[in-house]
């Protein structure tokens, strides 16, 4: 019965390493596609001539990374 207990418990870490592998290996495959998905989007709405500045943007103020607005006086 102990054999078959630690088989048992062998068997179920074995599972979780591959559980926790697969999971990484997703991510590492999803990040990359999205980025140049995005990409892809970006430059066909730029030849295309989608992108076009925002004529109410002003020299007062700056966005940041973040979308906080900074004046600047």
């Amino acid at each position: 019965m102990r054999i078959r207990e630690t088989a048992n418990c062998a068997f179920g870490v074995a599972r979780l390493a591959f559980d926790a592998a697969a999971a990484l290996l997703s991510v590492a495959v999803a990040v990359p596609v999205a980025f140049v998905a995005g990409e892809a989007r970006t430059m066909a709405h730029t030849a295309r001539g989608d992108i076009t500045p925002d004529p109410t943007s002003s020299d007062q103020e700056h966005v940041h990374d973040l979308g906080t607005v900074v004046e600047l006086s």
